[in-house]
């Protein structure tokens, strides 16, 4: 299928960017864009993996694998939580990882439902996976899954959280609510295959004023 609402024109795009004033920006402009031809589903499982073709600012024409959990089904972003208790400690989960292989320490997060705001996807998720509720929510920002993604991981941190709620997990889940110390969740982002989702962690400890 053709996705013309996303078509643009190729060219050079402006050398300031978004936030980034232009004084700061190195390099010369930005490279141009490419641009979208055509865009076909090529799996469609929990990932679901589509082709498209576009056009390079030089006429040539290229195919690109994208992806996104369930995007087909309409789930196009998900939510990565830090969650605070009152002393100050954060709530993680121990779970089993696919790609690993192997049990990994991550933070409380999931899919965001189609048309669910993504604060209330967190604090759903938040005590899905931990059992811990929360007295408060803020959604900090977010990033891309990955280059080649569509996906968005949106960011929040829940804070007041205390282990009073009901642990409610998906079937195939398997989820170890342990809380850490911000210096111990430090160590395990710097330990490298410890940690799954450090991009997210590392945003939420910024905005937290944690790093």
């Amino acid at each position: 299928m053709t996705d013309q609402s996303a078509k643009r024109a190729p060219g050079r795009a402006a050398a300031g960017r978004a936030g980034v004033e232009e004084d700061q920006v190195s390099g010369g402009a930005d490279p141009g864009d490419w641009e979208l031809l055509d865009e076909r589903l090529g799996f469609d499982g929990y990932l679901t993996v589509n082709q498209r073709r576009y056009r390079l600012p030089d006429g040539r024409e290229v195919d690109w694998d994208v992806f996104g959990p369930k995007t087909v089904s309409g789930i196009t972003s998900g939510i990565t939580v830090l969650p605070l208790t009152p002393e100050g400690r954060i709530v993680t989960i121990r779970i089993f990882r696919p790609g690993p292989d192997r049990v990994v320490t991550n933070l409380p997060g999931g899919l965001v439902e189609p048309g669910e705001d993504p604060a209330v996807a967190g604090a759903r998720e938040l005590e899905e996976e931990t059992g811990y509720t929360c007295e408060s929510f803020e959604l900090v920002g977010w990033n891309w899954s990955a280059a080649s993604s569509v996906y968005r991981k949106y960011v929040g941190i829940a804070r007041g959280c205390r282990p009073d709620g009901q642990q409610a997990l998906d079937e195939f889940e398997d989820c170890v609510p342990v809380e850490l110390t911000v210096d111990q969740l430090r160590a395990e982002l710097r330990t490298p295959g410890a940690m799954t989702g450090i991009d997210a962690a590392y945003v939420a400890l910024d905005h937290a004023g944690l790093i």
